[in-house]
């Protein structure tokens, strides 16, 4: 009876000790901590100031076409364009930091051999920001003059926006260059520009070093003494579908891209440790550029029949989609890769816990703002909708109060509703 009554105590004994384990680990699957919680934010801008703009040089074109003027008109545009430098050729490469190890002899086996396989491999982040659904009306107003007409371009420019929480990693914003030579170059080649006007990056919150095995929160921060500079790369294509006056429908066709590459090194930052571009006032980033060309939307054939039954050809407002890449990079500097045995006890072998991340895209246009703006966030799967709107800095209780009244909308609407049976 002795022997049965102490196996009988050891047994729930085990049972206890599991369940305090189960119970810490659940503690640590519900901590919740905001930087977890990633956010993008990309918004597209329509302005009417760019359809008045691009419509005026357009007239002036037209207007020349039918007058004496024709061959005057083409001149001046030529020699606004012929000499001029477009930007299309990319950065030089020197601006970017390198990401090899040269300091790292490849004959290293064992311990040195995975530090190294892991510091390489944490070394580069990338992010594909991919659109759902097309946007609508690059133009303001249908045309009859051809699928690539620019008159009506409402086109303005676009930012990307990412959070951690309720703090800022990165923005950038761009705009669609009106200048004289570029405004010749939509109109004699059918392509526009844009131009860099503001980013900051912060590097403390950025994606590096990248360990997917661990939330943000349970990273070591970035540290330029160990890593070197950050070569940021920010890539902007543009797709369009469209259908033609034959009935030949194009998909998702590239029309270009606009390239951003960017060296952050220690004596760039404010100094609030923060990397900030705005057009026309840093002296230390005033390298900083966007390249790149793409050809105007093509507009979709809409042929149409007037009150008198008449049918004429007619284009669409353009539909088009904005896919955004942004990627990271770093190195290893020769006093890190020398005490590699310190990095390596204080790294942790690996997550007791799997980092499952829950991710969701939301697309909508702003009529207020004339922007289309589509949101990409991402957090750990254990996190509830309530602790992500809130680290986002969403005020949950009007929320909360809005879904309330809805219901009692609805159970209201439901008792005045006859009895079926």
């Amino acid at each position: 009876m002795k022997k049965i009554t102490t196996t009988i105590s050891a047994i729930f004994l085990c049972i206890g000790l599991n369940a305090q384990k189960i119970d810490r680990q659940a503690d640590v699957e519900i901590n919740f901590y905001p930087s977890n919680v990633e956010k993008y934010e990309v918004k597209v801008i329509n302005s009417p100031n760019i359809t008045k703009k691009i419509s005026a040089k357009y007239q002036q074109q037209a207007e020349a076409l039918a007058s004496e003027n024709r061959g005057a008109f083409f001149s001046g545009l030529l020699s606004i364009t012929e000499t001029a430098a477009f930007g299309v050729l990319g950065q030089s490469t020197s601006t970017l930091a390198s990401a090899t190890f040269s300091t790292i002899t490849s004959a290293i086996k064992n311990k040195k051999q995975n530090w190294q396989n892991a510091v390489k491999k944490e070394s580069s982040f990338e992010k594909k920001l991919l659109m759902i659904e097309n946007i609508d009306d690059f133009y303001t107003t249908i045309s009859d003059a051809g699928a690539l007409d620019p008159c009506g371009m409402a086109f303005n420019g676009l930012s990307c926006l990412q959070k951690r929480g309720q703090d800022t990693v990165l923005f950038i914003s761009c705009s669609l260059d009106t200048s004289d030579i570029s405004v010749a170059r939509i109109l004699k080649h059918s392509k526009f520009e844009l131009k860099l006007d503001t980013l900051t990056f912060n590097p403390t919150l950025c994606n590096l070093p990248n360990d997917s095995s661990r939330t943000f929160a349970e990273r070591k921060p970035y540290s330029f003494d160990d890593r070197g500079n950050i070569s940021l790369s920010i890539k902007i294509e543009f797709s369009s579908s469209w259908i033609n006056q034959a009935i030949q429908i194009h998909k998702d066709v590239k029309l270009g891209e606009f390239t951003s590459n960017i060296s952050i090194s220690k004596n760039t930052l404010e100094q609030d440790g923060i990397f900030r571009f705005i057009r026309g006032k840093n002296l230390k980033s005033e390298n900083c550029s966007i390249t790149g060309d793409c050809f105007i939307i093509p507009r979709s054939y809409i042929g149409v029949r007037d009150t008198h039954g008449i049918y004429h050809d007619a284009w669409g407002t353009g539909q088009y989609k904005v896919a955004i890449t942004l990627k990271e990079l770093c190195g290893v500097s020769q006093e890190f890769a020398k005490n590699w045995k310190d990095d390596w006890k204080d790294r942790p072998k690996q997550s007791t816990i799997k980092q499952d991340l829950s991710n969701t895209i939301k697309q909508t246009w702003s009529k207020n703002s004339n922007t289309w703006i589509c949101s990409f966030t991402q957090a750990p799967m254990t996190y509830t909708k309530q602790q992500v709107m809130s680290a986002l800095g969403i005020n949950t209780q009007n929320t909360t109060i809005q879904q309330q009244g809805q219901q009692n909308q609805q159970q209201n609407q439901d008792k005045k509703m006859p009895d079926m049976k």
